[in-house]
This record gives structure tokens, C-alpha cells and sequence, in this order.
């Protein structure tokens, strides 16, 4: 319920892009692009909204009287004496329940809407979580696949280089085949890679909720910052407002309600009748006359075998159950908040040390190297090499930055800073 404004804001603008996009079935989408697309237009949570309209449903009717019964009643002597007596009788009779029992169905109907909107609320925090995460993959699977292009472009140079000095008796075959086995792996890790990202992007168009006919580009992001994020600690209204934790705290609330129902469910309802009767019989010597009654009936149940016991014992352990399951999800949402970003301060300690060391020190190999290839000191080989060893920290360095990446999706849904604003969450323009 809470995002419907957001996604109307967004709606519009989505068919846009997809009517641009359709003479070639093609989607280009960011992270933001792809998590508004996918709170538009994912299955199961248009299947979790349903809900929510049929739990309001039920809500609305929930508590209301038993519908009243419409009592007929005829009698004659024809079978036995056959002297033209009879009686007629018509009545309504309704029950009305003599504890709070209808009131506390309609509190508990109204809490089970709170808790289809809680479902919805986590389901939305899931699939921004794993857009997210697919769309950092494939995009981290993107600029890994850009460097291992340059680390072919720059084999295959060095392939041309060697040729030419095995024709002038300067290098050894050797060589030559070592690069050419080291350019085949590459092209296979190129191939692993983009299997990789092609399942990615498969899964992503499921969450999506897109045909698998329509082409799927990730738009690649800005320069990244290794800045940490504020992480502060999942506690107090932080915790209490996290989709999870809500839904067992209105599921322990309905186990409370459903307790108090069972006890209102020792006292049957009383059945309160009104009737009107017509009686003609005979009396000597006047003869057949008639008689007209109209009264009022009480029927009150009487709890003296039946008091309901074991469904209020049951309920009592259910409630119980239920605090229990909410300590539990209380611990591991804390517990899990905190590892992750005990993982990401590790995770960002060493992409700092790595940056100041293992990649300061190959760019400064390659500028000296260069330097020295400038004025003649070096051979060509020698600057393929420092050139080699750059892309590959430059993949090692984006691996630590994707692992970060990841942890941080990994928290923002952990403490649920992940669900959208309703006010925001326009898709940005390069979709047009």
C-alpha cells in the first residue's frame, strides 16, 4: 500500500521507455531503472497486493451478526381425528453473542490486513536486494569482460611482437607458445564470464517480469567511491520498523487476539425469537375457534461440558510460540546486521591497503617501464609484461570493489534501509 504512490509516479514513464524500446524489444536499465521496473511489474508481488485487497475484504465484513432465521411451522389433526384443527406459526429468530466476541473478530481481521502489507513490505525488500545484487554482478561481469578484452588486445600484441623476433633468431619459441596458452585461458574466461552474466540476466528478467525475447542492457554506473556508508546498528524503532520483525510482531498480536476470541468462545451466542401463532380448535359446544399468539423466545447455552479449554490452552502456546519466534528473528536481524558490516569495514580496510599498495606500486611499474622502454633501456616484451600484471591487479582491485558492493546490498536489505521512498523513484531518463 505504502508504495502505490510511487509506483504510479513511475508508471507512466515506464511505458514510455517501453514503447520507445519496443521496435527492437530492448531495455536499457540502471540499478534504480530496474528495482522501480521491478516493484512494477514482478508477479509475485502483484500476487502479495491481491492478498492485501482479499484480507481488506475480509476485514470489512469480519465481525457482523450470524444472518437471522426465518422459522414455518404448520400442524393439523387430519391423520388422526380429522375435526378441522390446525395451528400456524411464523417466527424469526437471531442470535447475538453475549461476550465481545464479534468485536475481537474485526480487531483481528484488521490486524491481518497490517500483516498482508507487512508481507508485501518484506517481499519488496527481498526482490530489491536481489535486483540489486543481480544488476552489480552483471555489471561487475561487464567491466571484467572489458578488462580481459584488454588483456587479449594486448596478448595478441605481444604474440605479433615475439613473431617478429623469432624471425629475427631474437626470442624463442618458447615464448611465443607460452602467450598463446595464456591467450586461450583468457578467451575461455571470457566465455565463463559471459555464460555467467547471461544467466544473470536471465534471472533478472524474471524479477523484472519481462518476456526473455526482450533484450536487457545494464547501463554501466558512475565511477564508484569506496566511501563506507553511515552503518548505524539495527536496534530500537530502527529494528521495530523492519518488515520482518513487524510481521511476527502483528502475527504475536493476532495470537493474542485469537486467545482472548477462544476465551469469548466459551459462551455460545443466545438465540433471541420472535414468533406469531394461529390456532383453530374445537370447543364444545361453541365449536371450532381461533386463537392468535404473538411472543418472544430466549434460548441461553449453558457452558457446563463445553468450555472451550483446549482451544484456549492451544492458543495460550501459540501466543507463547510466537514471542519466542520473535526474539528469534530479533537476534538474527541484529546478529546479521552486524556481521555485515563487520564484513564491510574488513572488506573496505583491504581495498584501501590494496589500493595503496599493490596498485600504486604496478601503476608506478608501468610508468617507469614505459619511461625506460622511451629511452631504449627495455625491450618491448618487458613492457607487455608490467602491462599484463596492471590488468590484472586492475581485475583483482574490481573483484574487492564488487565484494563491497555486495556486502552493502547485503545490509541495506538486512535493516531494511533498502525499501523505496514513495516520493522518489523516477526512472532516469537514459530509459527513454
Amino acid at each position: 500500500m505504502h508504495t502505490y504512490k510511487y509506483l504510479l509516479t513511475t508508471l507512466f514513464i515506464f511505458y514510455a521507455s517501453l514503447a520507445h524500446a519496443a521496435p527492437d524489444s530492448s531495455l536499457k536499465l540502471n540499478s534504480q531503472d530496474a528495482v522501480a521496473l521491478a516493484l512494477q511489474k514482478n508477479q509475485s508481488l502483484m500476487a502479495a497486493r491481491s492478498a492485501i485487497e482479499k484480507a481488506g475484504a475480509y476485514s470489512r465484513y469480519a465481525g457482523r451478526l450470524d444472518n437471522p432465521e426465518l422459522k414455518l411451522g404448520y400442524a393439523s389433526d387430519r391423520t388422526f381425528n380429522d375435526e378441522g384443527e390446525r395451528s400456524y406459526s411464523i417466527g424469526f429468530e437471531q442470535r447475538f453473542p453475549i461476550t465481545n466476541r464479534l468485536k475481537l473478530l474485526k480487531n483481528v481481521s484488521a490486524i491481518e490486513v497490517k500483516l498482508a502489507d507487512s508481507e508485501l513490505r518484506d517481499q519488496e525488500r527481498l526482490l530489491i536486494r536481489d535486483v540489486e545484487s543481480a544488476v552489480e554482478l552483471i555489471s561487475s561481469l561487464n567491466q571484467r569482460l572489458s578488462l580481459l578484452d584488454g588483456m587479449i588486445r594486448l596478448q595478441e600484441g605481444f604474440s605479433v611482437f615475439l613473431e617478429k623476433r623469432i624471425e629475427n633468431g631474437e626470442a624463442s619459441t618458447l615464448d611465443l607458445n607460452q602467450v598463446r596458452v595464456s591467450l586461450f585461458a583468457v578467451k575461455q574466461e571470457i566465455q565463463n564470464l559471459t555464460k555467467q552474466r547471461d544467466s544473470a540476466l536471465g534471472i533478472l528478467r524474471s524479477q523484472l517480469g519481462i518476456e526473455p525475447d526482450t533484450e536487457l542492457k545494464i547501463l554501466a554506473e558512475q565511477t564508484r567511491s569506496i566511501n563506507l556508508p553511515e552503518m548505524a546498528a539495527l536496534d530500537g524503532e530502527v529494528l521495530q520498523s523492519h518488515p520482518e520483525y513487524q510481521l511476527k510482531a502483528l502475527l504475536a498480536e493476532i495470537a493474542r487476539g485469537q486467545t482472548s476470541l477462544a476465551k469469548a468462545n466459551r459462551w455460545a451466542d443466545i438465540a433471541v425469537e420472535v414468533f406469531f401463532e394461529e390456532e383453530r380448535a374445537v370447543d364444545e359446544p361453541s365449536g371450532i375457534e381461533r386463537d392468535r399468539f404473538f411472543g418472544i423466545g430466549v434460548s441461553i447455552p449453558l457452558p457446563l461440558h463445553d468450555q472451550n479449554r483446549g482451544e484456549i490452552e492451544a492458543s495460550r502456546f501459540r501466543e507463547q510460540q510466537i514471542r519466542y519466534e520473535l526474539n528469534a528473528v530479533s537476534l538474527r536481524l541484529k546478529n546479521e546486521a552486524e556481521t555485515l558490516r563487520r564484513n564491510a569495514e574488513a572488506t573496505y580496510r583491504q581495498i584501501t591497503k590494496y589500493k595503496e599498495s599493490a596498485v600504486g606500486l604496478v601503476e608506478q611499474n608501468l610508468e617507469d617501464i614505459n619511461n625506460a622502454y622511451a629511452q631504449g633501456q627495455v625491450d618491448l616484451g618487458e613492457v607487455f609484461r608490467v602491462q599484463e600484471q596492471h590488468l590484472k591487479i586492475q581485475t583483482a582491485q574490481l573483484e574487492l570493489l564488487h565484494e563491497l558492493e555486495q556486502i552493502l546490498i547485503e545490509w541495506r536489505a538486512a535493516t531494511g534501509n533498502n525499501l523505496p521512498n514513495p516520493s522518489t523513484g523516477e526512472l532516469s531518463n537514459e530509459t527513454l
